[in-house]
C-alpha cells in the first residue's frame, strides 16, 4: 500500500505531536467529589460530564498559598492526545499559574463551541470551589488542536478571559468577542518548520487587525513542537499573569492606605511581596508594620509592669488601626487574657484598691497638714480598717498609732469634732424650730448634750431646749 504524501505529512504530524506531548498519567484518577489538591501536584480528574476520554487534569503551581488568588490557564490539548498542562506548567517552571488541562466534550469534531464553553464553565466552578481563582486572569490556550480550540471556544468566551496563546495553530477572531478583543494580549507561537506555521501567521495579522495585543514568536528550528524554554513566552506568561496581579494587588493595596485601611492595606501589601516583582510592596508593608510593632512592644511593656489600664488602651488601639491583621489579632488576645485570666484579674482588683487606698490616704495627709486632725484622724482610721494588703498599710497604722498616743492631737481632734458634728446637728435642729417642728429638733439637740455635755455647744443646746419650754 502506498501512502501519498499528503497522508504520509500527516502521519508524520500526528507522530510528532504524540511524542512531544505524551501523557504523564500512570496511575487512575479521582471523582470530583474526592479530589484533594496541594502545591506541586496535578490530579487526574475523572468526570465523565466532560466528554471524551472522561477525565480532565488540574496542576497546582509549586508557589501557591490560599491567602491570595491565581492565574489561571485552560489548556486543551492537540488531536488524538490527552488531557495535559503541557506546555504552560513547563513553561513557567510550575509556578505562579493554576494550569487546568482540559478535554473536549466530542475530540472528533468540536463545532458545538456553546456546548464546550458551557463543560467549561461548570470545570471552571468545580475548580474554583477548591482552589483560589482570579477571576479577572483566566487565559485559554493549546497546542496543535488545542491552538485552534482555543481560538474558536474564545469567541463565545472573550469576556471572561485575560488573554489567548495559540500555540502551533492558527485560527481567527469571531464576531461575537470582538469588542472584548481591542487591547486584550494574545500569544501565536509557532515552529519555524511547522505545517502550521502559515496559518500562525494568519491568525496574528487577524488579531491584531481586531485591535488586540498580539505577540508572535517562531520557535527557531522546531517543527510541530512548542519551545518550553523560550524567553518571549514565559516573558510573556509572567508580565499578564503574575506580575499584572502583582501591579493590580499593590494599587489595590496603596488605595486602601490612602484610605486610611491599614489592616486591609497591610494584608494586601504582604499578599503582593509573595508575587513576582514584589519588593516594593515588602517595603510598603514594613512602613506599615513598624509602628504597628511598636505599638505592641508598648502595650507589652505595660502589661509587663502590670500597667493594664494603659495596656489595654494601647492593645484596643492596634485593633482598631489593624483590624484583620495579625498585629489584631495578637491585641485582641492579650485583651482578652487581661479580662479573663485569674491571676491577673487578682491583679487588677488589687490595683483598684490600692488606688482607692492611696486616695483615702492623700486625703489623710491634706486634712493633717491644714490642722484638722479629727479629719485625719477618721480619715486614716478608714484606711487601716479598709485596707489591710494596701503597700503602705505598714507606715500608715504605724502613723496613725502616733498621732493617737498624743494627747494634744487628741484634744484638738476631739474639739474639731465637736465643732464639725454640733454645728450640723444644732444647723439642722434650727431648721426644725423654724419649722415649728420641735420634737424633731429636740432629738438633734439631745445628740449634743449626749455626746458632748461639757461644751458650749451644750450650752447652746440647753438654751434653745429652754425657749422651746416657754
Amino acid at each position: 500500500m502506498q501512502l501519498t504524501i499528503r497522508t504520509a505529512s500527516r502521519l508524520i504530524l500526528l507522530v510528532t505531536t504524540l511524542l512531544a506531548t505524551a501523557p504523564v498519567f500512570g496511575a487512575d484518577g479521582v471523582t470530583p467529589d474526592q479530589a484533594t489538591f496541594s502545591p506541586g501536584k496535578e490530579t487526574k480528574i475523572t468526570d465523565p460530564q466532560t466528554g471524551g476520554l472522561g477525565w480532565y487534569v488540574v496542576y497546582v503551581p509549586t508557589d501557591y498559598t490560599p491567602d491570595r488568588e491565581w492565574p489561571t490557564i485552560f489548556d486543551y490539548h492537540g488531536h488524538n492526545n490527552d488531557p495535559k498542562t503541557w506546555p504552560f506548567k513547563d513553561l513557567t517552571d510550575g509556578k505562579g499559574y493554576i494550569v487546568v488541562g482540559m478535554e473536549y466534550l466530542n475530540r472528533d469534531d468540536g463545532s458545538n463551541v456553546a456546548a464546550e464553553i458551557a463543560n467549561l464553565e461548570r470545570i471552571r466552578k468545580f475548580v474554583e470551589s477548591k482552589l483560589h481563582l482570579n477571576s479577572k486572569l483566566i487565559f485559554m490556550g493549546g497546542f496543535s488542536q488545542g491552538g485552534w480550540s482555543t481560538s474558536s471556544f474564545s469567541n463565545l468566551y472573550m469576556d471572561k478571559l485575560a488573554g489567548l496563546l495559540i500555540m502551533g495553530a492558527g485560527g481567527s477572531p469571531g464576531k461575537e468577542g470582538e469588542a472584548q478583543l481591542k487591547g486584550k494580549p494574545v500569544f501565536v507561537g509557532v515552529g519555524e518548520q511547522d505545517p502550521a506555521n502559515k496559518n500562525a501567521r494568519q491568525a496574528s495579522d487577524a488579531y491584531k487587525a481586531q485591535g488586540a495585543d498580539v505577540t508572535f514568536e517562531e520557535f527557531a528550528g522546531l517543527a510541530h513542537n512548542a519551545d518550553t524554554k523560550d524567553k518571549v513566552l514565559k516573558d510573556w506568561l509572567l508580565k499578564w499573569g503574575p506580575q499584572n496581579q502583582m501591579i493590580a494587588s499593590l494599587n489595590r493595596a496603596k488605595a486602601a492606605e490612602k484610605a486610611g485601611k491599614m489592616g486591609d492595606a497591610y494584608n494586601l501589601y504582604i499578599a503582593t511581596s509573595k508575587m513576582s516583582g514584589g519588593d516594593e510592596a515588602t517595603a510598603l508593608a514594613k512602613a506599615i508594620s513598624d509602628p504597628a510593632e511598636k505599638k505592641l512592644a508598648d502595650a507589652d511593656a505595660a502589661m509587663a509592669a502590670k500597667k493594664f489600664p494603659e495596656a489595654v488602651r494601647l492593645y484596643i488601639a492596634v485593633s482598631q488601626t489593624y483590624p484583620g491583621t495579625t498585629f489584631a489579632d495578637k491585641s485582641k488576645s492579650q485583651v482578652s487574657l487581661i479580662e479573663t485570666d485569674p491571676a491577673i484579674k487578682g491583679q487588677i482588683e488589687q490595683m483598684k484598691l490600692d488606688a482607692r487606698a492611696q486616695g483615702i490616704e492623700a486625703d489623710a495627709q491634706a486634712a493633717e497638714k491644714a490642722k484638722d486632725y479629727a479629719r485625719a484622724l477618721t480619715l486614716y482610721q478608714a484606711y487601716v480598717t479598709q485596707f489591710p494588703t494596701a503597700p503602705d498599710f505598714a507606715t500608715v497604722k504605724a502613723h496613725l498609732d502616733a498621732l493617737q498616743a498624743d494627747k494634744s492631737i487628741q484634744s484638738l481632734a476631739a474639739g474639731q469634732s465637736a465643732e464639725h458634728e454640733c454645728k450640723g446637728w444644732l444647723l439642722t435642729a434650727d431648721n426644725y424650730i423654724h419649722n415649728n417642728l420641735d420634737e424633731k429638733a429636740k432629738v438633734y439637740l439631745q445628740k449634743i448634750l449626749d455626746k458632748y455635755p461639757d461644751t458650749t455647744w451644750a450650752a447652746e443646746a440647753k438654751k434653745r431646749l429652754a425657749q422651746m419650754s416657754n
